[in-house]
């Protein structure tokens, strides 16, 4: 195995994380967890947190609105995915109803039978992602690593599952 593919993985995330950085210190915090159905994973399970300013925040008048880093991982039948990104989350008064978008750099790394996608390869690449109430859907596109004569170097990814999230927001004072 080369090193040129760990070198550009590492090229391609890099900027990502040193956007998420500002906000890494501020409070709040979104942690979830999910199901999904999609490509290149099948079926797969996903926890992450959404975290930076006023995640999930104090609201006024009946909501509250903030952005921060996002960082998930999902492990599906077809392949592992860590993605790294910014995120925006809204939530109603009750904390039930709420939507989050985010768009995310991702390494993607498929098993032995992934879904529209070439076995035993990895991928870097770019998601969107949006969650209205406990519905997610997911966008993305990637870039596989290896040269490979075998299966498409691009690899269109979409998925639709639900997100749970974890625990309770802290009543303010």
């Amino acid at each position: 195995m080369t090193q040129a593919p760990v070198r550009r993985s590492a090229a391609l995330i890099l900027p990502f994380l040193l956007l998420a950085a500002p906000s890494l210190a501020r409070a709040g915090a979104f942690p979830y967890w999910g199901l999904s159905f999609g490509t290149p994973e099948r079926a797969a399970a996903h926890l992450g947190v959404s975290f930076g300013r006023d995640i999930p925040g104090v609201g006024i008048e009946g909501f509250a609105m903030g952005s921060g880093t996002i960082v998930e991982a999902a492990v599906g039948m077809g392949s592992g995915t860590l993605g790294v990104g910014r995120s925006m989350v809204i939530l109603t008064e009750e904390k039930s109803v709420r939507v989050i978008g985010d768009l995310k750099a991702i390494a993607v790394r498929t098993w032995k039978e992934p879904r529209s996608a070439s076995a035993n390869s990895t991928y870097l690449g770019v998601e969107g992602g949006l969650s209205v109430a406990f519905v997610r859907f997911t966008m993305g596109v990637s870039k596989r690593l290896e040269d490979r004569a075998a299966g498409d170097d691009w690899l269109f990814q979409w998925g639709v599952g639900i997100q749970i999230r974890i625990g309770k927001a802290k009543n303010e004072p």
